[in-house]
């Protein structure tokens, strides 16, 4: 089993800066990502709403959920990714609908009291990372949010991060199966910390989930809506990118990855799965 280490984690980011913002916007991968993540804050997000985003990276969602005139809390365990958050929202022109900076970890949310919250984001990596305490992090993000509060979280897709493999492909990976312990992923979805060439440090390790294991994943909650992203592409395809380039057949790429991600049988083969509940306790 993996686990999670807080100060590693942190480093990571720390490390890994504004390549974290670039990640949504330099590729059409990247968008189509950043699409569909929106287009739930988009249907759950109202203006007004006093907001949490959880594990906010540099601060992509804060800045949608603030475009709707949502009241932000933003946080994040990196100070860096903080600082980078602070920077984009006031480009942005947002920093009147930020209520607060604050460097916290999602396992331990006791710096919030119960209910201040309309709705609470957790996107990304965040909930992955935190790997064998992801129970307590689920269960403080509802803590959080008021009754009858929406939680939004994303998480990295084990089926998809696996049919990656061959869909890219990684040869160096699928020669050497057992030694990447491909086996292992597919089956607990646990995933070893691996070597990143972007930062010249071991990426952490994360855990992998699969769609059935969310549907009971945040207590005393009911489930809304359960959808892949990026379930029509795969990381690195070049043929997306000449798609993006031309606006109207990018327009029916994004309104069939909208009609598609929600279908049973593609939500676990994105690059992460995406859920959207409602607080009843």
């Amino acid at each position: 089993m993996v686990t999670y280490d807080a100060d590693k984690t942190m480093a990571f980011y720390d490390a890994y800066g504004s390549i974290e913002w670039d990640r949504l916007g330099a590729t059409a991968y990247g968008r189509m990502k950043a699409i569909i993540h929106a287009d739930f804050i988009g249907r759950y997000v109202e203006s007004g709403d006093r907001v949490l985003d959880a594990g906010s990276g540099p601060g992509r969602f804060s800045i949608v959920a603030a475009e709707r005139g949502a009241i932000v809390t933003v946080l994040d365990l990196s100070a860096e990714q903080l600082q980078i958050a602070r920077e984009k929202v006031g480009q942005a022109g947002l920093i009147e609908n930020i209520e607060d900076f604050v460097r916290g970890d999602i396992t331990d949310l006791s710096v919030l009291p119960d209910g201040h919250f309309d709705a609470a984001i957790c996107y990304g990596g965040a909930l992955s990372y935190v790997c064998e305490r992801r129970h307590e992090a689920a269960a403080e993000l509802v803590r959080v949010v008021r009754p009858g509060g929406v939680v939004l979280i994303s998480v990295m897709s084990r089926y998809g991060a696996s049919l990656n493999l061959v869909r890219r492909p990684s040869i160096p990976i699928l020669k050497d199966a057992e030694g990447w312990n491909v086996w292992g992923v597919v089956e607990d979805g646990d995933l070893d910390g691996f070597p990143s060439t972007q930062v010249g440090m071991i990426h952490p390790p994360m855990h992998l989930f699969m769609s059935e294991e969310l549907r009971d994943f945040l207590p005393g909650c009911e489930v809304l809506e359960i959808a892949g992203s990026n379930v029509t592409v795969f990381e690195g395809s070049t043929a997306l990118e000449e798609v993006a380039e031309d606006s109207r057949a990018w327009s029916t790429a994004v309104g069939l990855e909208r009609e598609l991600c929600r279908r049973p049988g593609l939500v676990d083969t994105g690059s992460h799965i995406i859920m959207a509940a409602r607080r009843t306790k």
